[in-house]
């Protein structure tokens, strides 16, 4: 049990810092202010419970996506 918490948290902060790193270059392209990557990491402020859920399922797909990824790319090229 312990070994998928700490997965999920792995998977959680690889898929957040994506998110945060794409939003960052794309915000700092456009000029615009760039978030905070604790507010990437728990969601916006004043959302509702089934948001903050929402949110941090997406960066944990998003996380085994960018993992997943990266060990084909590493696999292919060796």
């Amino acid at each position: 049990m312990i070994d998928s918490i700490i997965g999920s948290v792995f998977f959680e902060f690889v898929g957040a810092l994506t998110k945060w790193v794409v939003y960052a270059v794309l915000h700092k392209v456009r000029g615009r202010e760039i978030i905070s990557f604790k507010e990437m990491w728990d969601g916006r402020k004043g959302s509702q419970n089934s948001e903050i859920i929402m949110h941090g399922f997406s960066n944990i797909i998003l996380g085994l996506i960018v993992v997943v990824g990266l060990f084909v790319l590493v696999l292919k090229l060796t």
